[in-house]
């Protein structure tokens, strides 16, 4: 099946009010979020393909389309229930680029919009756009691995994937149809592949798109600095524990008549001991180094932004025009002050 064709034709969207009865949307409209982010300002959304774009489209995966391999393999997604027994927690996201990303034991998916289990809607506003029409099959296709069973179905409407309002029986013929025409060809390279680390895709961003600092998503990494702080110096003891039982054996081997005598395992013992003194140190301040890059890096990132957004949304914060008033009564008082001593 072509990108340029509805994938299904089962209507499964019924109404809350008669559940046998199939709901008919005459306004599309109802069908889209409340409110709608862009560019950090909170705005109306408007069915057009700008929305539809933002809100489907992985052009950040795009981008390392040739990494994907590093970060998880081409085959479909596990099974909701499958997700769980792996001890992953289900994280809701609007965002397509976090959906089917895991990190440690979370998973982010982004549930099913509305629009796009109404098959009119395909049809009107998604398959006349290529490039749209692929990662929307691509999305589509990833929920027929994560819904597999009933007790996947239960899961997904219990954390909010699924509309309630939707049958398992509607669920079946919907999957049925997408899968029988699906063609990995119609379908975006993002969804060749199913979960993507999260971790794996933060390397790959640091050095193909040289995010040293952010990675792909900062979404798990340090919320403070005390943590950051916290988890290096653990690495550094974990480090420090093996270099404790290499110097007790060396400090043995030292005691023994025939090490004493081997010169090479005097001189190594002597490198490692001053190494063993230096390095922990070399580590520690090498550890708030980076936590003061970061902290620098985030102030200014802060402030900058601070100036831009406040600029775009054409305010002035009051602290700052008291700030103004006090430096122009000041300078009132200096000039009053200047010119009665001129007078004098």
């Amino acid at each position: 099946m072509g990108s340029s064709s509805v994938p299904f034709t089962t209507r499964v969207l019924r109404s809350k009010e008669e559940p046998r009865a199939l709901l008919q949307i005459s306004d599309f409209t109802t069908l889209l979020p409340a409110s709608h982010r862009v560019d950090d300002n909170i705005v109306v959304p408007q069915l057009d393909a700008k929305f539809l774009r933002r809100e489907l489209l992985v052009d950040r995966l795009d981008d390392i389309q040739d990494w994907l391999w590093i970060c998880g393999r081409p085959m479909p997604p596990r099974p909701l229930h499958h997700q769980i027994l792996l001890s992953r927690e289900i994280a809701i996201s609007e965002n397509s680029d976090l959906h089917l990303v895991w990190s440690k034991n979370r998973i982010f998916l982004k549930p099913i919009p509305l629009y796009l289990l109404d098959p009119e809607f395909w049809a009107t506003h998604i398959v006349h756009d290529h490039k749209l029409a692929k990662c929307a099959r691509g999305y589509l296709f990833s929920y027929t691995a994560l819904i597999a069973y009933q007790s996947d179905f239960r899961i997904a409407q219990e954390k909010g994937l699924l509309p309630t309002n939707i049958t398992w029986e509607g669920w079946q013929d919907l999957s049925k149809e997408v899968l029988e025409g699906h063609d990995y060809a119609s379908v975006n390279p993002r969804y060749w592949y199913g979960e993507l680390r999260l971790s794996r895709l933060n390397k790959v961003y640091r050095i193909r798109k040289g995010f040293i600092l952010r990675g792909y998503s900062k979404i798990a990494a340090h919320t403070v600095y005390g943590d950051l702080i916290r988890d290096n110096f653990a690495a550094l003891a974990t480090i420090l524990g093996y270099v404790v039982i290499v110097l007790t054996a060396m400090q043995v081997g030292l005691g023994v008549e025939r090490l004493q005598e081997d010169e090479t395992f005097q001189n190594a013992s002597y490198g490692f001991t001053v190494f063993s003194i230096i390095a922990p140190l070399a580590a520690g301040i090498g550890i708030f180094l980076v936590v003061l890059i970061v902290f620098v890096s985030n102030w200014i990132v802060t402030k900058d932004y601070e100036v831009k957004r406040f600029r775009n949304i054409g305010v002035e914060p009051l602290w700052r025009e008291d700030k103004g008033k006090s430096k122009a009564k000041r300078s009132t008082n200096e000039t009053l002050t200047s010119f009665n001593e001129r007078e004098v």
